[in-house]
């Protein structure tokens, strides 16, 4: 069957292959799968079905992609959309090769599919977004602390009250900063949500303290993921979800640390959910970030098999729904996105983020390729706002901590150094924390805010003071692998320098006046144009 829409022409093959009419586009039903043997294309955008996962491929390009629920194909100015529900029964991806001169190979491994194509791409998944939501998300925007990015599994009581008592005593970042969350680590083990010795007064206890400081509480959570030693691996395998051999498998793994899963079509699972997370609210936590949600979908077997995969997810995150019964709001990390809207008030957009440049790259394309969801489905996370570095701190264990020392193998003979989590110039933190504003979304600082030279501070409290604005619209998304034109309404730009070498960036914008955000200092704009000489690994954020 020929397809035709404004700026492209090609054919598509499937068994039982119908062709609907839908308003400005084409729906395709289909039996087994639908292929495309060749599109051609200048660039392709890659979507990812949880945090992370969005790649920006230009042509030409030798490179094979996975990608869920939007595929954004652009040739010659003009984009192809091909898109799918939010909410499926069984997920459906599109996979495929970005090539020399277009996209080749192209799968689909189940229907239905919905054809659109524009000159402006950014519409088109706006228009998705609009029709798959469950909800209107009530946006209620809070600036917090988290101690994941810092301390990760070293984290202690005392670091926690020594960071709000500090948040408390500036006099910018206390009228600000309302929130503190105590990410992983705070726990006896995957599975036993009861706090260690590394926090001796016991979780309560940190709630009321936080409390009365002026703070929300808020605590971390991977609900599905059950470690060998907990309780519930050893005595309660019913609750667990097994592998083809009918015995629990250890379906998670992350830095080498294994798990069980929850089976959350067992009944029993469901009222262990909702009691957790009705004892933790009733302790005054009134925010749970939940995380490794989708690590869940490893295990191949489940007890209830009328559930089908694409409602895992969402059986698991309504149990804790249940237990918080309005208490708290829940913020889905690692979420998987066919779960749906109405559960969650935030989702987290990207891969995890560290003080360094490699990780803000490895970002920025899942940051820019879902603007689309602030608002219209969640409060988008582009995960923390950090600014530590060499020039940013006085601390004498910036990078003392070696989390990754655990993929060192026993007999390499000559294993690479572990990378180190802390190497942000000055102009690379500004960037990192330019991105942050421009998403619009959350702002979690995650640094040891005491061990902050003057130059961080500055940095964290014009980050945490700035207004918010909508979510930042990256104008080159459809065809730069790093977008470097971005603005955001009302008010403010973004120019990038992805390179190693200087690049001179300018763009069109509205007004006569500009200053940089960081700096204060006047931005020319002559006949309404930016124009900014950025050395490598720089930025201009601008406010017109």
């Amino acid at each position: 069957m020929m397809i035709h829409l404004p700026g492209f022409d090609f054919a598509v093959e499937a068994r039982k292959l119908k062709r609907s009419p839908v308003e400005n586009g084409i729906r395709l039903d289909f039996a087994g799968a639908l292929r495309v043997k060749n599109i051609p294309a200048d660039h392709v955008l890659v979507h990812g079905r949880s945090a992370g996962g969005c790649a920006s491929i230009p042509m030409p390009a030798n490179e094979k992609f996975t990608s869920y629920l939007q595929t954004m194909i652009t040739r010659q100015g003009v984009t192809l959309q091909l898109c799918q529900p939010l909410r499926q029964v069984n997920p459906s991806a599109m996979s495929g090769i970005a090539g020399k001169r277009g996209v080749r190979n192209l799968t689909v491994t189940s229907g239905p599919l919905y054809l659109y194509s524009s000159p402006n791409g950014h519409a088109l998944m706006e228009a998705w977004a609009d029709q798959n939501r469950e909800r209107v998300p009530q946006l209620n925007p809070v600036v917090g602390w988290n101690s994941w990015d810092y301390y990760r599994w070293t984290v202690t009581e005392e670091a926690v009250v020594r960071n709000a008592e500090f948040i408390a005593a500036d006099p910018v970042l206390r009228r600000h900063v309302k929130r503190i969350i105590i990410d992983d680590g705070w726990q006896y083990c995957y599975g036993e949500w009861d706090a260690n010795p590394l926090f001796p007064h016991g979780m309560e206890w940190l709630a009321k303290r936080l409390t009365r400081t002026g703070f929300e509480p808020g605590l971390w959570f991977a609900p599905a993921v059950i470690e060998p030693h907990a309780r519930i691996a050893q005595w309660d395998t019913d609750m667990l979800a097994k592998g083809e051999s009918g015995h629990p498998c250890l379906a998670f793994e992350c830095m080498r640390r294994f798990g069980f899963v929850l089976d959350p079509t067992v009944p029993k699972t469901q009222r262990w959910l909702r009691a957790l997370f009705d004892r933790y609210a009733s302790m005054g936590y009134r925010y749970f970030k939940l995380d490794f949600l989708k690590q869940m979908l490893k295990a191949p077997v489940f007890a209830d098999t009328a559930v089908p995969p694409g409602q895992l997810v969402r059986r698991l995150v309504e149990a804790a729904h249940r237990g918080i019964n309005g208490r708290a709001q829940i913020m889905g990390c690692g979420y998987d996105f066919f779960a749906g809207n109405a559960l969650v008030n935030a989702v987290r957009t990207s891969s995890d983020i560290h003080a360094r440049w490699d990780c803000v790259k490895e970002n920025v394309s899942s940051i820019a390729a879902r603007w689309w969801a602030h608002g219209r489905l969640w409060e988008n996370d582009p995960d923390f706002a950090l600014c530590r570095g060499p020039a940013t701190a006085k601390d004498p264990d910036l990078n003392r901590l070696r989390p990754c020392l655990v993929f060192v193998k026993p007999n390499e003979p000559a294993p690479h150094e572990p990378w180190v989590l802390s190497t942000l110039s000055l102009d690379e933190a500004r960037t990192l924390l330019s991105l942050v504003l421009i998403s619009g979304g959350a702002v979690n600082l995650s640094d040891d805010l005491t061990k902050l030279n003057p130059v961080g501070l500055d940095l964290i409290r014009r980050t945490v003071a700035a207004k918010r604005g909508a979510a930042g619209i990256a104008l080159d998304l459809f065809s730069a692998k790093y977008p470097r034109y971005w603005t955001q309404q009302p008010n403010r730009v973004l120019l990038i320098n992805w390179d190693d070498k200087p690049r001179t960036l300018s763009m069109n914008v509205t007004g006569d006046r500009a200053r940089d955000f960081w700096t204060g200092k006047p931005v020319t704009v002559r006949h309404g144009k930016l124009t900014a000489e950025l050395p490598a690994h720089t930025s201009l954020l601008a406010e017109l």
